[in-house]
């Protein structure tokens, strides 16, 4: 999110280099907002400068109506973090695909695959190797239940079926 932020900074010529600088570190840290929260002492560090010189540059940023400040105090003296909002008009990106797009550009789930397999008549060894694997996995689920289970019941008619599919596809697959 910091692009945006950073270009409308650099249009203003009105800034000195190190409080653009500070301007740019902060845009960094920035949520999608806006906001920043952040120390004096973290930002002083990220801009390689004193404390106090990120404290009046805070102060310029906004008397130049591009950041707010908002002070959360605790316990009487004690602030806590400061929060920054910056006012300066930026351009906000626009979505170039809605949510019902984007689950087009993810993988098939794993059933979809192996059913556009079997209705495109794939590789018989292929489906032989995944039923294989499906077996182990079960094999692998039924020892860690408790035997006479209904989990474990389905888990070992699910492993007869498995097994007889093996038996049936060898013949076809292999033969």
């Amino acid at each position: 999110m910091a692009t945006p932020i950073i270009a409308a900074i650099r249009q203003r010529r009105d800034l000195k280099e190190s409080l653009t600088h500070t301007a740019q570190e902060l845009a960094h840290l920035a949520s999608i907002y806006g906001v920043v929260r952040v120390s004096y002492t973290y930002l002083a560090v990220k801009c390689r400068c004193s404390r106090r010189t990120v404290i009046r540059h805070i102060q310029r940023l906004e008397d130049a109506k591009i950041l707010r400040k908002a002070v959360i105090w605790i316990r009487g003296n004690f602030c806590e973090i400061n929060t920054y909002t910056f006012q300066i008009p930026w351009q906000h990106p626009r979505a170039t695909q809605g949510s019902d797009k984007t689950a087009s550009t993810l993988p098939p789930q794993e059933r979809e695959k192996n059913a556009s397999r079997r209705e495109e008549g794939g590789n018989p060894r292929e489906k032989h190797s995944s039923v294989q694997a499906e077996l182990a996995n079960q094999q692998k689920t039924l020892r860690a239940l408790t035997p006479g289970s209904g989990l474990w019941e389905r888990t070992a008619e699910e492993i007869a079926r498995l097994e007889g599919l093996l038996a049936h596809g060898a013949g076809h697959a292999i033969g």
